[in-house]
């Protein structure tokens, strides 16, 4: 059963990876993930969301930013976050299975 809420405290400064892939994006895209990271920070995730834990990582997570884009991040010990992707379904999946190695 996937994760109702994953407590998240704040997060990291972005890396420089993560910071090139934002900047790709679209400015709707951008704008939906500001609201991904307010609303996971809040500990209330909009309906439809869809937060899965990732297979590839025990602390690696996915969170949907519309029905292709995925924002995939790590959540540490001390309760922050980790931003490690953002991007199509197939791509943030894949800097998943890299970021873990």
């Amino acid at each position: 059963m996937p994760p109702r809420q994953v407590r998240i405290t704040g997060f990291e400064t972005p890396s420089r990876k993560f910071a090139k892939m934002v900047n790709r994006l679209d400015q709707r895209m951008k704008e939906e993930l500001a609201r991904v990271i307010d609303e996971l920070c809040a500990g209330e995730l909009t309906p439809g969301r869809n937060l899965e834990q990732l297979r590839v990582g025990n602390r690696l997570y996915s969170v949907r930013l519309s029905r292709n884009f995925r924002f995939v991040f790590m959540v540490l010990e001390n309760g922050m976050g980790r931003a490690i992707a953002v991007g199509p379904h197939d791509s943030a999946y894949e800097a998943a299975k890299r970021a873990r190695r």
